[in-house]
Parts: structure tokens; sequence; C-alpha cells
């Protein structure tokens, strides 16, 4: 179905169409008739599967345009949820001026959103303990609430919300109509819904992974761990990444990576926990204004977060969760576009690599480290095999082995085992025979190396 043939009006339409949609997705289509209707609505989707259009595009048909009073609020459960929820409505909103919206959350002064409820606003959106102070300072005012909508129940509860929630929903009136929208309906979630909503509708699109896959080009590259800052780097440089992401699982994964790319010249900002919520949204102000390649994110911070049209994603960290990947990698394949998402992985991840396979139902295209250069000008011997042979300063007095080589070269470069040619350990030097689009890495490593603590260098012939 595609949003011309929909019960909005012509103003809605039109800034939908600017911003680039044509269809509706699945969830837009199965619950834009309940909600257009005023049932209470239970939904089921995942996160990046255009639910925030699913729930307020309906509700924006149905909003009184002369009343001030707030008639729809969305609770969400982190502050980057909020803001992308409002940036969305007020681009849905580009035409239908008489229609404001304000986020509320911890962290901004509440005397100035107290100010701002106070002259009217018919959307509010905000996190539940910010939403609670409001109430409690009688300052948001539901009495003539229409529609409120939880977005991320279950991310919600889990983060420790279920009492807030449950305080909110006994402030408004018991005829406004309620949208639940939840990845999943766990025990706590099904206890609100049972315990407020009135005969709700319940539409279950929670395995639609097809929305943010289809048109994501995945590639896995089974990399050493102490490779995989180097590997990341890489990849920037290969797709030449002007706004990415790189999701790692901890707070000092997020400072390591960075670290390293600042290191190396790439103009790159992180987020996490310890980053401020003012600094935050400057940095991803300057991640969409173009003045950065790339910020290095945990799935806490990241949830939430709307920038559009990535170049790139890269999990530096398999996800903990399935559902976390395909958040992920939909960051890259917005509004129809294809988008490119790599993944590294180390060797005993395989079943990782297979699980996620079977859960998007796409096989991964599996690719080498990427090189540093393919065409570098060098003077080195080549073996019959068409490999340089490159001539190091270590061997067997040195207590160097086969596997010596083969694990620095591998650890350092990210070059399989089976790509590395020959190997010949002498009393003194070392000759290993290296595919020529690898010879720029291994120059690059091992010009000042080190093997089993011993300083390595190549030795000119």
């Amino acid at each position: 179905m595609k949003f011309k043939d929909t019960k909005l009006n012509d103003k809605l339409k039109k800034a939908i169409c600017e911003m680039g949609y044509e269809d509706l997705t699945r969830i837009q289509e199965e619950t834009f008739e309940p909600i257009f209707r005023r049932k209470d609505v239970i939904a089921m989707a995942k996160t990046g599967s255009g639910k925030t259009a699913a729930y307020i595009l309906p509700l924006l048909q149905n909003i009184n345009y002369t009343n001030k009073s707030t008639q729809v609020l969305v609770v969400a459960p982190t502050r980057e949820l909020v803001i992308q929820i409002v940036e969305q409505i007020r681009k849905f909103c580009k035409y239908s001026q008489s229609i404001n919206c304000l986020p509320i959350y911890g962290g901004q002064e509440i005397r100035l959103q107290a100010i701002l409820l106070r002259k009217g606003v018919k959307i509010v959106v905000g996190t539940p303990g910010r939403i609670n102070d409001l109430l409690d300072k009688k300052v948001l005012k539901l009495a003539k609430l229409r529609t409120i909508v939880l977005d991320e129940a279950d991310e919600m509860f889990s983060m420790g919300f279920e009492k807030e929630v449950d305080e909110i929903l006994n402030s408004i009136n018991i005829s406004s109509q309620k949208l639940l929208f939840s990845a999943t309906i766990t025990d706590r979630v099904y206890k609100i819904a049972s315990k407020y909503l009135n005969d709700p509708i319940t539409i279950n699109c929670s395995d639609d992974t097809s929305i943010l896959v289809n048109e994501v080009v995945q590639i896995a590259i089974d990399v050493k761990e102490k490779m995989k800052n180097e590997c990341s780097l890489r990849i920037l440089k290969k797709e030449n990444a002007k706004n990415s992401m790189i999701f790692c699982n901890t707070k000092k994964k997020t400072e390591t990576v960075y670290k390293y790319l600042i290191d190396n010249n790439v103009k790159a900002e992180m987020l996490n926990s310890d980053i401020r919520q003012e600094e935050r949204e400057k940095i991803l102000k300057r991640l969409k204004n173009g003045e950065l390649d790339t910020i290095v994110v945990t799935d806490v911070l990241a949830r939430g977060i709307d920038v559009e049209d990535l170049d790139l994603v890269i999990n530096y960290d398999i996800p903990f969760e399935n559902e976390y990947y395909v958040h992920r990698i939909g960051r890259t394949a917005r509004k129809g576009k294809n988008g490119v998402a790599y993944t590294l992985f180390t060797g005993k991840q395989i079943d990782r690599i297979k699980e996620i396979e079977k859960y998007t139902n796409k096989k991964f295209i599996f690719e080498n480290v990427p090189s540093i250069s393919k065409d570098i000008n060098v003077d080195f011997p080549i073996s019959n095999r068409g490999y340089y042979i490159i001539t190091l300063n270590i061997g067997k007095q040195d207590g160097i082995k086969n596997k010596d080589i083969v694990g620095a070269i591998r650890a350092t470069t990210g070059m399989k085992t089976e790509d590395i040619g020959k190997i010949e350990v002498n009393d003194n030097i070392t000759k290993v025979e290296i595919p020529k689009n690898y010879i720029g890495d291994v120059v690059a490593k091992f010009e000042n190396g080190i093997i089993k603590g011993r300083s390595v260098s190549i030795i000119k012939e």
C-alpha cells in the first residue's frame, strides 16, 4: 500500500513524499486503520520497522487542530528515542504548522519545559521519570488527552520504569486511546496491557526482518581480536565512508576503538554512558552535517538514535541479541536505499554468524581483512608462483618456527593462513612468500615489528 492511497490529508502526504517515503511498511499498513478508528492496539514490531510513523501518522490525521490542550502523549524509555520521535513528528508536520510537539526528558531545564507546556502543546513525547515530575507539579495536564503511546514498552520495563508507567496510566482519562508498541510481549508488558487496555487489537509483525535486511549487503570478516581496530580502520578507508557507525558491546571497547581511530587521523567521536546528553546531541548533529566520518557507540546509547542514510555500519562486536543485529544494520538501509554492514567475528564465533543468517534469512558474504594497498612500488624477488619473497632478520637461532611467522602475519595483517605462501626458516633469516595484494600490509607491519619479543625488520636484498 502506498501513502498516497491512505486517508491522510494532503499536507501530511506532501511532507511524507518529500521525506522519500512511498510504500507503507508492514507494521504501518496493519496498524493504520485500527489506530485511525481509535481502537486500543498492542503492536509487536522490531526497532527500525517504521513503527513511529505507524502510530503517529493516523494520530496526526485525527488531531484537533484548534484545541491547544495536550492530545497525544508518547512515552519512550530513553532521551535519544524521545528526540528521534520528536524530530520525525516535526518532519511530518512540516506543512501542518498548527501542530506543535515538545520533547521532555531529564537533563533539560524543567522550568523551560513548564513554560512551553503552559502555552499549550498538542503532542508531548517524554521519558517516564520526567513525565511524572511534570504531572506531580501539575504542569503537564492530561484531562483532554485523546491517545497515549507506550513506545518500546519491553525496553521501558527492562530499564525499571514499570512503576512510573503505571503512575502515568493511572493519571489519564479511562476513555483515552492506548497504544502499546513493543518488540516482544513479556510478562510485565502483558500485565500492563491487560490492566489498562480496552479490548485491544493485537498485531504481530515481530517476525518481519526483511524490512531491514533485504537491501543491506552483509559482509562477515574472520579476524583476530587484536586485529579488529586495524580491520575497522581499513574498512572505513576501503568504503570511503563519510558517515558511519561502529557498534561495540561495552563502553570500554568504544573508548579503545575511538582512540585508535583518532590516532590514525579518522574524524571520529564516541557515544557511551560517560558522554553528557548535551554533548551527545552535538556529536549527532556533527555526524548528520558531514563533519565526522564515524561514531563509535554501544547498543544502549544507540537505541533511539535516528541518523538516516548511513554509508556504513560496522559490528565491531557481534551483538548479544539477534534483534540488536537487525536494529544496527537497518540504519544503513533506510528509505529504500542500499546499505553496507560489516560484522567482525573470531573463528569460534562462526556459530553466531550462522545463527544470524538463519534469523535474518540471508547469507553473509565472507571477505578477508581489507589490505592496505593492492598496488605498491616494491623491489622484492618474485617466486615462480607469482608471490613476493620477503626476508626477515630472524631465524632458528632466535627460536622462531613456521607457526610463529604465520601467527604474527595473521595477527597484524589479517591474512588467512592459506593465503601465506612458502615459509623457509633458516638459522639467521626467514624467507616468506607473500601474495602481491598483501605486500603493502606486510611491509608496513614488519619493517620494524616484533615476533616472540624479537625486533623484526625486512632485509633488502
